[in-house]
C-alpha cells in the first residue's frame, strides 16, 4: 500500500515534470546568446568584418 492515492501520485507527477521542465529551459538559455530580451541589439565584435552585420539602409517600412 502507498502513502499517496493514485490521483496524489499523479498531480505530483505532474508538478515534478512541470519543474523539470523549467530547469531544463533555465539550464540551456542561463548565459547564452539567445536569453537576450526582444529589441536588444547584438553588437558585432570589432575584429568582425563589416558585411557580417545585415545592412538595414535605405530600407522602409512601406
Amino acid at each position: 500500500m502507498s502513502a499517496l492515492t493514485v490521483t496524489q501520485i499523479i498531480t505530483l507527477t505532474e508538478v515534478l515534470a512541470l519543474l523539470l521542465g523549467i530547469a531544463v529551459i533555465w539550464a540551456v538559455y542561463y548565459g547564452s546568446e539567445d536569453a537576450e530580451l526582444p529589441g536588444e541589439a547584438v553588437l558585432p565584435a570589432p575584429g568582425e568584418a563589416d558585411d557580417a552585420v545585415p545592412d538595414t539602409r535605405g530600407r522602409s517600412l512601406e
